[in-house]
């Protein structure tokens, strides 16, 4: 077997060439395998942060009915955030973090434009947010992120001045000085498309008209405090965000809400915590993923994955097909080296192990100069970074490729699998030679 083994790599520096088309051919494949794996990841791995940390937390709490109600019926959904489930939350191990949202719907007049868009508001607590998704603020492209502990509510005041009131007179065109006043502080966040369509700057004064569940009509004058972009395609464009303490005062809510985003251990997987979180909280509340929110991006990701094994099938037949048309060739040349082995006593089976590790030797060369090439590639991008813009979106995400060691020798596998299985049948004909007839050819 040594023997066959020296011969064997010195039959591959002879042939030189040959072996190096078939090297390259498996360089090829290897690349591309293995760089398309790596960017997917990173693509895939910004969609889960973004999904995680920006937007809905690992895993979320909601009454069941919440995914076809929220839109129609938005009080229809709620349920209470009291001290049982927040109990319940403290005794779940692999909770880090959670924070209670609301969701509801309303009409939002910019002042200055006097237009008036419908709007899903979602409301939460600064604090509590940052904690479940800390990649929150960054994601204000301007202005500021909105901070709950400086929200004041409406106080009507009496003015101090009441000798200047004076009877309204349609005569004249100043109205009187107002006997009550009101002062507050609130603030909003808004899409990049609402901030372009209302043509709006950071500070300008906006009006929210609220319906509570017994259709009382409210109303909460804020100013826009910053403009949040998630950087996802799909992501709602008339979403503005406002701090929960405000929206439960203003709809009377008390300690109803509408969800509970909920942030899980760095170590435990959305996937693992669903079953034991549900346990935990009963019937009466449905916990769900990222992945189960966000159906679009999760069957994207899907269907992604499908076309990259697609890619992985079609390179495998590709990088067979030429290591088969190029060791037929070499057996071509090499038919009187081949009857001379024989007439000094090699048998067939040593024939046939000759040329298979001379492809697997060519294979194993070709896929860890690709590997090497790859893992520094990727090492280097996923230090810097690269922009990609994602479809449906105008400023560009910073993606990280990465890859795993057990992906890398997979591909390796796979590439001295793909050699050794395209030599098969050139060595198994160039075995079954007859060495008459072999040395009898030119």
């Amino acid at each position: 077997m040594w023997d066959l083994l020296r011969v064997a790599l010195r039959n591959v520096g002879r042939n030189k060439r040959r072996s190096l088309i078939t090297a390259i051919t498996v360089f090829i494949g290897v690349l591309v395998i293995a760089g398309t794996r790596g960017l997917l990841n990173g693509l895939q791995g910004e969609i889960r942060s973004a999904l995680t940390q920006k937007m809905h937390g690992d895993l979320q709490l909601h009454k069941a009915g919440y995914q076809d109600s929220i839109d129609a019926s938005p009080y229809k959904v709620m349920f209470r955030f009291d001290d049982a489930l927040q109990q319940k939350l403290r005794d779940t191990p692999g909770v880090v973090a959670w924070s209670p949202r609301l969701r509801v719907l309303g009409l939002l007049n910019h002042q200055k434009s006097q237009t008036t868009v419908p709007v899903m508001i979602q409301a939460f607590d600064s604090v509590a947010e940052t904690a479940v998704c800390p990649r929150l603020p960054a994601s204000i492209v301007q202005g500021g992120m909105l901070v709950s502990g400086t929200e004041r509510m409406e106080q009507v005041q009496r003015d101090d001045d009441l000798a200047e009131a004076q009877p309204f007179d349609p005569g004249k065109k100043t109205r009187p000085k107002s006997l009550l006043n009101t002062s507050g502080q609130h603030q909003i966040l808004v899409t990049p498309g609402l901030f372009r369509g209302f043509e709006a700057a950071i500070g300008d004064e906006v009006v929210l008209l609220l319906q509570d569940k017994n259709n009382m009509q409210q109303a909460v004058v804020a100013q826009i405090a910053g403009v949040l972009d998630y950087g996802l395609p799909n992501a709602q464009n008339r979403l503005i965000w406002m701090d929960a303490g405000t929206l439960a005062r203003t709809l009377s809510l008390g300690d109803e809400i509408s969800e509970l985003a909920i942030s899980i251990d760095k170590n435990a997987t959305a996937e693992d915590m669903k079953p034991l979180l549900q346990a935990r909280v009963g019937n009466t509340l449905v916990a769900e993923t990222y992945l189960d929110i966000t159906g679009f991006l999760r069957d994207a990701m899907t269907l992604q994955n499908v076309i990259f094994n697609a890619i992985v099938v079609i390179m495998f037949l590709i990088v067979v097909a030429a290591i088969v048309n190029t060791s037929l060739m070499t057996v071509m040349e090499r038919t009187r080296e081949i009857g001379t082995l024989m007439a000094l006593g090699y048998q067939r089976k040593h024939i046939l192990f000759l040329f298979l590790i001379e492809s697997a030797a060519i294979g194993l060369s070709g896929g860890v100069a690709a590997l090497i090439a790859v893992a520094a590639g990727i090492a280097y991008l996923g230090q810097t970074g690269m922009q990609f813009v994602l479809p449906g979106q105008t400023d560009a995400t910073v993606l990280h490729p990465y890859v795993s060691v057990l992906f890398l020798s997979m591909v390796l596998a796979l590439a001295l699998l793909s050699a050794v299985i395209a030599a098969f049948l050139p060595a198994y004909k160039a075995s079954h030679m007859r060495p008459v007839e072999a040395l009898s050819k030119s």
